[in-house]
């Protein structure tokens, strides 16, 4: 199953991480890279929707993709 997670990092800077991991194991691991689990947003999505067509399409970030928090921080 898709899960889509809103995310920020400490600056506030949000963003989208899409994946098929459980919801528990998607917050830990946003969690230990630094970024709060804002909410899921799971109904906003077709069940079509793909983790590789959100980051294509969107520039989601992936659990390959997602880079650790504080390597976010530039510009602020």
């Amino acid at each position: 199953m898709l899960n889509v997670l809103l995310i920020a990092n400490e600056v506030g800077a949000t963003g989208h991480i899409a994946a098929t991991i459980t919801k528990s194991k998607l917050i830990d691991f946003v969690e230990d890279k630094g970024y709060e689990a804002v909410e899921f947003q799971n109904e906003d999505y077709d069940k079509t929707d793909t983790v590789k067509y959100l980051h294509e399409e969107f520039d989601y970030f992936t659990l390959e993709t997602l880079p650790d928090a504080e390597e976010t921080f530039t510009g602020y």
